[in-house]
């Protein structure tokens, strides 16, 4: 890495861009969420810059902004997890308490102070010396790692609690984000490298990792669509579903389950509501006459499932049907995908596999085979 300052600096010069890109907000979506992934992706410029201004012997000449440069390298971590928990926040209401993931900056700061005011270090005898390098050394990787772990966590409970209210993730599901954070991973485990074993065929593969990296995020956040795309009252309703449990005492009652579950077959089985590709659980609780909170604990209680396997299981079944009739013969698989509810080949495809253990052109050549012996 350190024989590249020329694809550092292109990297950290698109970083930079990228990052007031987001703070500007052109496409108007996930906008507190961007602020911070835009801060986030500043701060990651910041980390990749230091080495071309090493070579421009910057350190020497501003060694007070040198410094501070490298003391935001604690604000990434927070910054990028910050992000991801207003991503998948569903009313955007989050404690002011997310204000002590910015502690560890502080207390470096407050530890660089005399370097900043006199030019000179603190004075260790030997012994704490070695201890202050040594938490200094391993400070940063563990943060990284920690705020690695917390928002894979995060991203991966984001699936699952937007398939109790959405019928299709493909289009918020924050994969690219989940893909952004084992590239990070990439990055950190190579960054160890060199802080740690300096491996010199990992080095010489740093920058242009880093210079991927940046370009992948952009591609994909630039692009993005809003994450919950619901009205705010819908929203607030929405984020007082309570999390089904078993054990908990039933928020509805039996009468009313069982008026719900006659509705909800009617919808289902007779009116297809499956069918509709932007199927939602407001939408359906505003055909059942319900709130979210009852709709959702009918689906979770009578059929064990959540909304989105429930819907799913639905389309399955009409694309069945519609493979083994002669609408086969004027759509391909798109088509049937679409005309089941499904948005997208893919999800229909891993969807369909799952529930048959066949792809849809497998089951169709398999059913055309027993035909045939039949």
């Amino acid at each position: 890495m350190m024989d590249s300052p020329i694809i550092m600096s292109i990297t950290s010069g698109a970083a930079f861009l990228l990052g007031f890109l987001l703070l500007a907000h052109l496409r108007k979506v996930n906008v507190v969420a961007n602020s911070y992934l835009g801060l986030f992706i500043i701060t990651l410029g910041f980390a990749m810059i230091e080495i071309p201004l090493f070579y421009k012997k910057f350190h020497l000449e501003h060694p007070n902004l040198f410094e501070m440069i490298g003391l935001s390298r604690f604000l990434t971590a927070p910054l990028l997890y910050i992000s991801i928990l207003y991503f998948t926040s569903i009313d955007k209401k989050i404690e002011k308490k997310i204000l002590c993931h910015f502690l560890p900056f502080l207390i470096f700061l407050a530890f660089r102070l005399p370097f900043f005011i006199t030019g000179k270090n603190i004075e260790f005898s030997y012994g704490t010396g070695q201890v202050v390098f040594f938490v200094l050394r391993i400070a940063l990787p563990l943060q990284a790692i920690l705020y690695w772990i917390l928002s894979f966590v995060k991203l991966q409970k984001h699936l699952t609690d937007l398939r109790q209210i959405s019928s299709s993730t493909e289009n918020n599901d924050l994969i690219w984000l989940k893909y952004f954070l084992l590239i990070l991973m990439l990055i950190i485990l190579i960054w160890f490298n060199l802080i740690f074993f300096n491996v010199e065929g990992l080095v010489q593969f740093t920058p242009l990792i880093y210079l991927l990296s940046v370009f992948f995020l952009a591609y994909y956040s630039l692009q993005q669509r809003e994450i919950f795309d619901f009205s705010k009252n819908e929203l607030n309703e929405l984020s007082s579903i309570q999390i089904y449990k078993k054990e908990s005492p039933k928020r509805v009652s039996g009468k009313r389950l069982k008026e719900l579950d006659e509705k909800l077959r009617i919808f289902t089985e007779s009116e297809k509501v499956y069918l509709e590709n932007d199927l939602s659980l407001p939408k359906l609780a505003k055909k059942l006459e319900a709130s979210y909170n009852e709709t959702s604990f009918v689906i979770n209680e009578l059929y064990q499932d959540n909304f989105y396997n429930f819907i799913n299981k639905y389309r399955i079944e009409e694309a069945k049907r519609l493979l083994l009739s002669d609408k086969y013969n004027q759509l391909n698989v798109l088509g049937i995908a679409f005309e089941s509810g499904f948005n997208s080949k893919t999800t229909f495809n891993t969807t369909f596999k799952k529930y048959t253990g066949m792809s849809p052109t497998e089951f169709v050549k398999a059913n055309a085979i027993l035909k045939k012996e039949a």
